[in-house]
């Protein structure tokens, strides 16, 4: 009785499907189907398979590289749909900005307060909430609320120590609370 060099069980004569490389290496047709989707030649000896053999499967392999195929391509349009999303996603948030910085060139703090609030709540974005935070200080700071911007731009730079703007009006916010050794500290950071 011979055995499968693919998954090594038993080959019966009268009951299983087999197939044998030239130098007679035998293979469950299940089994070497699967093979042919990686190499045409036998996994034991290396040596190529028929032509025969191969056209056999040919319909079987032209399926599967079909699904593959067809696989890679969703799998593609999916990524293509994330950063499109994403994308969009910063689109709208920068709009966001934009409207909070118009509604602080009226003086409207509170209403571009309560603004921030609201879509604080609506991000998980590290990004998002950093320059929530900033916008928080700066609007204090044009307010008149220096020790709350220090507040809110403190805890900030230190997440963000990169962070240019937020350590001008750090600095702006100090130096209108008469801490000139802040405010020099803030000021050097900027750059």
């Amino acid at each position: 009785m011979a055995t499968c060099i693919i998954c090594h069980l038993d080959i019966i004569e009268s009951v299983d499907s087999f197939h044998e490389c030239p130098n007679g290496h035998p293979t469950h047709t299940d089994c070497l189907k699967e093979w042919l989707l990686h190499s045409s030649n036998c996994p034991l000896c290396r040596e190529p398979y028929s032509s025969q053999v191969i056209e056999d499967f040919k319909d079987f392999i032209q399926q599967k590289e079909q699904e593959k195929q067809e696989t890679l391509e969703s799998e593609l349009n999916q990524e293509k749909i994330k950063q499109i999303e994403k994308i969009a996603e910063k689109m709208i948030f920068l709009k966001f900005v934009e409207s909070i910085e118009v509604l602080m060139d009226a003086k409207e703090y509170e209403y571009a307060l309560s603004r921030l609030d609201f879509h604080d709540n609506d991000t998980n974005s590290n990004q998002k909430s950093q320059n929530i935070m900033f916008l928080r200080g700066k609007i204090n700071f044009l307010r008149g609320r220096y020790d709350m911007a220090v507040s809110l731009l403190t805890k900030l730079v230190k997440k963000k120590y990169d962070y240019p703007e937020g350590f001008l009006y750090l600095g702006k916010s100090y130096e209108a609370l008469g801490l000139k050794e802040q405010a020099k500290w803030a000021y050097d950071r900027v750059n």
